[in-house]
């Protein structure tokens, strides 16, 4: 059973390993920065980004998260409308680490 130690240390690696973000619009994926990455009071792990539109309208279909050594990670396939009037779309992945017997 991991002990609380454990699970801190799995939590900090994530946090460290997470590096950039990917989305796609139509068939192009633009590179993002993550605005946060923080461990919630619960344990959970969120990694945070937000995307902006170069344009008045975007559909977002994919979100894609990266470690620093430019390996995907984890990827959502979506729907995402931007509309004119909004200001971007925060996107994030929540890492939640549990034990469970077999």
């Amino acid at each position: 059973m991991l002990d609380n130690a454990g699970f801190k240390d799995l939590r900090n690696f994530i946090k460290r390993r997470v590096n950039y973000a990917r989305y796609r619009v139509g068939s192009t994926y633009y590179k993002t920065t993550l605005s946060e990455v923080k461990i919630l009071n619960n344990g959970t792990v969120r990694a945070q980004l937000n995307i902006n539109a170069a344009s008045s309208a975007i559909t977002v279909t994919r979100v894609e998260l990266y470690n620093s050594d430019n390996e995907l990670w984890a990827h959502q396939d979506c729907n995402i409308k931007l509309t004119p009037g909004q200001t971007g779309i925060l996107f994030w992945f929540d890492f939640t680490i549990r034990e469970e017997e077999s």
